[in-house]
């Protein structure tokens, strides 16, 4: 597929307009959802150019995808290789400068929040826009909000609401696609924040609605938590906080394994994190102190 910078009408068909944004939903059998989230990000006050990164759906998401929007740009795997993968291809085929990598199930209820969000990439110093959102199907909780008394910056967020500055994005090589699913977000961030001093902000926009269904919890789900924690202390935590970090995980990550009776995940994720230590799998990339210790303090305050 081509990249081109256009954007989409109401109709999902090639507009005269240029885009001003691009956004990528990532899709995995929720065609109903993505179908939703198409029709919404289409009303948005800026134009936008959509892209489809489907997870090797089975549910006819493709289908009903291109019935509905004949000309969105649509990309494919025919076997699962998770959202850290279909974000960086969506990013890469996108042309304008800010991208949004969202969920099949990130609602943008009101028409104005990419202009909003837009907005607060107007200092070049920003990678990252963590947008306000709401697990509407859980509380009334908005995530990713400022409030008074926290720290604007971020290096721990949601991946269901966020914008990304593409040349810094790909520069540092995007999503980390050996972790799969979880932790991807903080990952991002600190590479960002290490090679390059670029931040990651709590964003100004409205929230939107992010459909996760209550009390979500699944295998894989909790597996790479518990795995990426021993991958990701080991990866960057600089000469001996990690093998401090690494062990700290692995306590703290029993806890909350034995409060939620799901500890089954936690035992093969750390064996499985630790395994990849152990073999040479992970390789050593330790940011510095510095950098290090700002995403200690701020993933203390973080609040979803």
């Amino acid at each position: 597929m081509i990249a081109q910078n256009f954007a989409h009408d109401a109709n999902g068909r090639i507009s005269d307009r240029p885009a001003r944004t691009s956004i990528v939903f990532t899709a995995h059998n929720r065609k109903d959802l993505v179908l939703r989230a198409i029709d919404l990000a289409l009303k948005q006050t800026v134009p936008v150019h959509i892209i489809i990164a489907d997870d090797a759906s089975s549910d006819g998401t493709q289908e009903a995808v291109l019935a509905a929007y004949p000309d969105i740009s649509y990309l494919r795997s025919e076997v699962s290789r998770g959202p850290c993968y279909q974000r960086n291809e969506g990013v890469k085929l996108a042309t304008t400068e800010i991208v949004f990598p969202l969920d099949d199930d990130s609602m943008l209820v009101e028409p104005e929040i990419l202009e909003e969000a837009l907005a607060d990439f107007a200092d070049p110093s920003v990678a990252i826009v963590c947008m306000p959102f709401q697990n509407i199907l859980q509380d009334t909780q908005i995530r990713h909000a400022r409030r008074e008394g926290q720290p604007f910056e971020m290096l721990d967020f949601a991946a269901c609401a966020h914008g990304v500055r593409r040349d810094a994005f790909l520069q540092v090589g995007g999503y980390n696609e050996e972790l799969f699913y979880s932790m991807e977000e903080g990952d991002l961030a600190l590479r960002l924040l290490d090679r390059q001093g670029l931040r990651t902000i709590r964003g100004t926009s409205r929230p939107l609605h992010h459909m996760q269904v209550p009390k979500k919890r699944s295998y894989i789900q909790d597996f790479t938590m518990h795995r990426n924690k021993i991958i990701f202390y080991y990866k960057y935590a600089p000469g001996l906080l990690a093998p401090y970090r690494m062990v700290g995980s692995v306590a703290v990550g029993f806890k909350f394994a034995w409060n939620k009776k799901f500890l089954r995940p936690w035992f093969w994720g750390v064996l499985d994190g630790f395994a990849r230590v152990l073999k040479g799998k992970v390789k050593r990339q330790p940011v510095s102190k510095a950098s290090f210790d700002m995403y200690a303090r701020l993933r203390r305050v973080y609040n979803g």
